[in-house]
């Protein structure tokens, strides 16, 4: 069952429209800011023994596809010289590697690509040996540039029942 919410995006208006209930939503410049303040608020809610082992489940189809169309974009885009940091932006784990860092988390953390299925919320495994996830959920919206996006981070603590 899930147990605390955290949300924080990139546009203030769209995370002003998120009906999910969370702790207070954050607005900031970057997908990366989103990410990791919702990170962030979703372990800091989570007692210190087990915050640093928690496993973090990435919910990534929407950034990757977006990413993935950003950098064919610039692939062809005659005026932009491909640099190293072109290819490395397109992946998901960069996006969580700041707060993963600044926090040093020790716990597992699975990028999953494959979206839960229509409906569906996706349930991380927690038991009394694992007894705490987090599942960040990254929703995009593209704008008219495809190498600009507005995104969602919407971050889930789970905990086992009877903790």
């Amino acid at each position: 069952m899930p147990w605390h919410r955290a949300l924080a995006g990139t546009d203030e208006a769209r995370v002003a429209a998120v009906p999910v209930p969370t702790a207070a939503p954050s607005v900031h410049r970057k997908p990366a800011e989103a990410a990791s303040a919702a990170l962030g608020a979703a372990f800091g809610a989570l007692s210190e023994d087990v915050r640093a082992t928690a496993a973090l489940y990435v919910l990534c189809h929407d950034y990757g596809t977006w990413a993935a169309r950003r950098f064919v974009a610039r692939c062809h885009d005659p005026a932009r010289r491909l640099r190293p940091s072109d290819s490395v932006g397109m992946e998901t784990s960069e996006l969580v590697r700041p707060y993963l860092t600044a926090s040093e988390h020790r716990g597992d953390c699975y990028l999953l690509a494959r979206p839960p299925a229509s409906g569906e919320e996706f349930t991380p495994p927690v038991t009394a040996a694992r007894p705490a996830a987090v599942v960040l959920d990254l929703i995009v919206f593209p704008g008219e540039d495809p190498r600009d996006a507005d995104c969602l981070a919407l971050a889930t603590t789970w905990k086992a029942s009877g903790l």
